[in-house]
């Protein structure tokens, strides 16, 4: 949804994007700092809404980068707080070496064992997502395994030119051996692999994995608070 001035000057817009083919929304707003206070936002907001109905869609998330501007006007809109994810980044690196008997292989079609993994990390709201990553053209899904045993997963996907990193778990009975600090650097080499400086992901704020990020030189670019429509 774009809005324009009478001489045709762009000055806000907003988005909505449905991540995964789930009719789950997840949409933004952004006015040019003159025009705001005069409702154009709330237009945007509502032509937003206005396609949800028209696409049924079953769930939607505002997504703005936290600041106190975005906290009030989603406020004013009726939403409250959900929850936050830090965007994070970390420099390509030009060469690695894994641990002795790890290996970081494209997955090899072994669904169950997969989801598994999966499921046991985060809950069994991932097998959506897992079906999307397979079926997605330019999302790689890679495995690590340790002596032919599956460990760890993560999707690699090139976006907006960035190489991200998502859907990475360790499989919770193979935690604390260094299994998910291995796999992420792993990640920035192949980031250099494929000619990119940086490789990026995202992360909750209350989710424990930060700590290994942090440890892996991934570094904080911004914040991004989720929104819902409060229940009237």
């Amino acid at each position: 949804v774009l809005a324009y001035t009478e001489e045709g000057q762009l000055i806000g817009f907003a988005t909505s994007t449905d991540i995964v083919n789930l009719h789950h929304y997840e949409w933004s707003v952004f006015v040019h700092p003159e025009y705001r206070r005069m409702s154009i936002g709330s237009a945007l907001a509502d032509g937003i809404h206005h396609g949800h109905e028209q696409r049924q869609a079953e769930g939607a998330l505002a997504a703005f980068i936290e600041n106190p501007d975005a906290e009030k006007f989603l406020q004013s809109l009726g939403y409250g707080p959900d929850f936050k994810e830090i965007q994070m980044a970390a420099d390509s690196l030009k060469e690695i070496a894994l641990p002795e008997g790890l290996s970081i292989l494209p997955f090899d079609g072994r669904i169950e064992e997969l989801e598994t993994l999966l499921v046991s990390a985060f809950d069994s709201d991932i097998l959506p997502v897992i079906a999307f990553n397979q079926a997605e053209e330019g999302r790689e899904i890679w495995v690590m395994k340790k002596d032919g045993e599956l460990v760890a997963t993560a999707t690699l996907v090139q976006e907006d030119g960035a190489l991200w990193l998502t859907a990475f778990a360790v499989d919770p009975a193979q935690q604390g051996k260094g299994y998910g600090k291995a796999f992420l650097l792993w990640s920035r080499y192949m980031a250099h692999i494929q000619g990119m400086e940086q490789i990026m992901l995202d992360v909750e704020t209350a989710n424990d994995a930060l700590q290994i990020y942090r440890k892996s030189q991934f570094e904080p670019v911004q914040t991004i608070a989720y929104w819902t429509k409060r229940k009237a």
